[in-house]
């Protein structure tokens, strides 16, 4: 009995112990649970929360429109295009009977289709990717080929095409500089579609809706919509047929003087600070901004550049240098000199024998030549020194001036301003600081060397000349709508500060005009309007003389309430070609002139008769007409005539004559006549003919059965337009802008 119980009594000792470890394995698993659940709870709630929603709902993002840029007038620079990006799931892409589609048949259409090549379409189709993009930013032409072909073949799967939309530019190259690109993410990249990003891209909007396990839509009541908001439109300041003819007569510019690192055009309304036009020369395809041939290197020459080199060359290519380059001015400067020495009462415009120019000036231990030191200027008052553009008479004139005041209004004018940012990355001007300024670097400021500006901070200052003294800030941007309410916000002009007197401005600008008629600026005088300018020639800066001279010209018109300031600068001229800025840019601001004040209905300031033009014979229109019956009519008017024709002239009738009818022409000028339309023609090099008399270039024009039109009245050529060189069909007009030749010739 006692050994049973006590054996019972281990028995239930051991199962006391089972019942004991049985219950702390409970409580600590308890304890696990309940902690766990306690952090799924309260610690990763949020966590654990967003999991189960994003799982149940499904969310599609609404993309919005990139705005549009426009030019003032509506023309549109920049657009956004649907396009489609196509893309296919190998070993997924089936027939309607769910057969899959052989490699074979695949690689064979997409290739036939797309840039891709038969063997690397197949060698995609081998690879282990599950999706394979075939192309971006594909255009409607294309997706329907695909479309077509995918029908045509059955295919009901594996084949897909994804709305998406691309940057387009109409007008390709025009102001490429400015407007810059986006990249494949239609982000901006460059220019305005860069510096307006924020307000071109809009904002993304989206649908939330609920879904079961199969990702089906449960109802459309807990559906949330959030609307997109599509980009602001911009409108420009820049007129697009303003910007091309500032495009056109630069281009020539550049090509006809060799000047290698090119040139820029800035057109600006001083009234208002409107610009019309912004032009840099080489420009590149907006579409194609990639294209390396337009940084001038052959096919051959791009293979041999590293990664580093061909992006620094499309960096350079695709920069706006009228905002982000700097340069020495030059004389063009001696306007801001001028100015100031007025406005502190310094200085009278007439004062006769105030300057003397002995052909050098020496400051310090150096002497300072001047551009005609074989034949110097002499006594001289401050308008004719200007007309001069003399080197020594500013000298003098900034010794009077004073380091002190000259910087305090260089910081009125806005040059240690970084003017543009909002259109590209601008710099302040790099000058001497003040306290290191001795004799020398006075005398090189004085007449606007050795220090470096930007086009458009120049043509900032000159504007507050021609708009009473007052200063104001450049402007790009004209108006911005909201597409989405079509209401428009308009950006104000919006004045910086007055800088000097109106009564400074009106003797600088009674000053510009005899540049023109009677000074280094002539060659920019254009036949019926007041013209004002200052020309600038500026040596290569110490240290950097590969670079090559600036010929610039800055010009105003009309002289009384002007409205418009153009500045033409042309980089890396040579020394020993022709690199003065009246000879060299002068000509190009005429040109560029001569066609935007008539267009902006700029009035004419005089009714001078063209004592070459008086016999101008209008060219009737003769298609239509038999060979014989043209060529008699034509004749009896006074014109020469050449027909190419095959057959009897009374019988063949004409359908195409060069020049075409309702030009006005010179008596015996040369009129070509055609039975065809488009009519292979006989194409001609277009001689050069500047620095020609009248009587030479006419002739020389009619040797090559061209035609001539003529600007101006006596003196020599200086601009022709096209170029010498281009490739032209005979029976061409070739406009040539004629003055009287000065002696000055800066």
């Amino acid at each position: 009995m006692g050994k049973s119980t006590k054996r019972k009594d281990n028995q239930n000792l051991k199962l006391n112990i089972r019942l004991i470890v049985v219950g702390v394995f409970a409580t600590l698993l308890f304890i696990l649970v309940s902690g766990h659940l306690f952090i799924i709870q309260f610690v990763e709630g949020k966590k654990w929360s967003e999991k189960a929603y994003n799982q149940q709902v499904r969310t599609q993002i609404l993309s919005p429109n990139r705005g549009t840029i426009y030019d003032a007038n509506g023309e549109i620079l920049a657009q956004s295009i649907p396009v489609d990006t196509v893309s296919l799931n190998p070993g997924k892409v089936s027939y309607n009977n769910k057969k899959e589609v052989p490699k074979e048949v695949i690689a064979e259409g997409i290739s036939n289709i797309f840039d891709i090549t038969y063997d690397e379409m197949m060698e995609e189709l081998n690879s282990n990717k599950t999706v394979i993009v075939i192309e971006k930013k594909v255009e409607k032409d294309k997706i329907d080929k695909l479309k077509t072909w995918i029908s045509d073949n059955d295919i009901v799967a594996g084949i897909n095409i994804d709305e998406d939309s691309k940057r387009y530019y109409p007008y390709n190259d025009l102001a490429s500089n400015l407007i810059g690109f986006c990249g494949t993410d239609n982000n901006g990249q460059t220019g305005l579609e860069e510096r307006l990003d924020d307000v071109l891209t809009g904002t993304a909007g989206k649908i939330v809706t609920t879904v079961d396990a199969a990702k089906k839509a449960i109802s459309d009541e807990d559906e949330q919509y959030v609307a997109s908001e599509n980009g602001r439109n911009i409108y420009l300041t820049i007129d697009a047929k303003i910007q091309s003819i500032a495009e056109r007569y630069l281009e020539q510019a550049v090509n006809e003087n060799t000047s290698s690192i090119g040139g820029n055009v800035i057109i600006m309304n001083p009234q208002n600070g409107e610009i019309l036009a912004m032009a840099t020369y080489p420009d590149y395809d907006l579409n194609k901004p990639s294209d390396y041939l337009r940084t001038g290197k052959t096919e051959e020459e791009w293979k041999t550049l590293d990664s580093t080199s061909k992006d620094n060359l499309l960096q350079d290519l695709w920069k706006n240098k009228a905002v982000s380059g700097t340069y020495e001015p030059g004389s063009t400067f001696k306007l801001i000199t001028a100015s100031v020495a007025l406005e502190e009462g310094l200085v009278q415009t007439d004062t006769a024998g105030e300057f003397y120019c002995s052909g050098s000036y020496q400051v310090a231990d150096q002497e300072i030549r001047c551009w005609r030191d074989t034949n110097p200027h002499g006594a001289q008052s401050l308008r004719e020194a200007l007309c001069n553009s003399c080197n020594p008479a500013f000298m003098q004139l900034g010794q009077r001036v004073t380091a002190k005041r000259l910087y305090k209004y260089f910081q009125a004018f806005g040059f240690f301003d970084s003017i543009g940012n909002d259109i590209a990355r601008a710099y302040p001007g790099t000058f001497y600081k003040l306290e290191e300024i001795g004799p020398v670097e006075l005398a090189t400021t004085s007449f606007g060397q050795r220090f470096e500006i930007s086009p458009l901070q120049l043509i900032t200052a000159v504007s507050a000349i021609c708009n009473d003294g007052v200063l104001m800030e450049p402007k790009i941007i004209k108006e911005i709508e909201n597409p989405d309410t079509e209401s428009k916000e308009v950006i104000e002009p919006k004045q910086i500060r007055q800088v000097i007197s109106k009564n400074t401005t009106d003797k600088i600008k009674n000053m510009m005009q005899s540049v023109v008629t009677d000074g280094t600026g002539w060659r920019a005088a254009v036949e019926g309007f007041s013209i004002g300018g200052k020309s600038g020639t500026s040596e290569p800066p110490v240290g950097r003389e590969n670079e090559g001279y600036v010929a610039s010209f800055i010009a105003i018109s009309p002289i009384e309430n002007t409205q418009v300031v153009t500045l033409v600068a042309l980089y890396g001229l040579s020394e020993s070609a022709n690199h003065q800025g009246g000879q060299v840019a002068g000509p190009v601001t005429a040109q560029i002139l001569s066609e935007v004040l008539p267009y902006l209905g700029v009035a004419s300031s005089t009714t001078t008769a063209n004592t070459e033009q008086r016999n101008l014979i209008s060219i009737p229109n003769v298609v239509g007409m038999t060979a014989s019956q043209a060529t008699t009519h034509l004749q009896e008017l006074g014109f020469n005539v050449t027909t190419h024709i095959n057959g009897n002239p009374d019988e063949v009738i004409i359908k195409e004559q060069m020049p075409k009818y309702g030009n006005a022409l010179i008596e015996n000028s040369l009129i070509h006549l055609y039975q065809e339309e488009n009519q292979e023609k006989t194409m001609v090099a277009v001689p050069n003919v500047k620095e020609m008399s009248v009587g030479q270039a006419i002739s020389t024009l009619k040797s090559k059965n061209l035609n001539i039109h003529i600007d101006g009245t006596n003196g020599i050529v200086v601009s022709q337009d096209p170029s010498f060189e281009t490739q032209v069909e005979e029976g061409t007009i070739i406009n040539v802008v004629v003055k009287e030749r000065l002696n000055n010739s800066q």
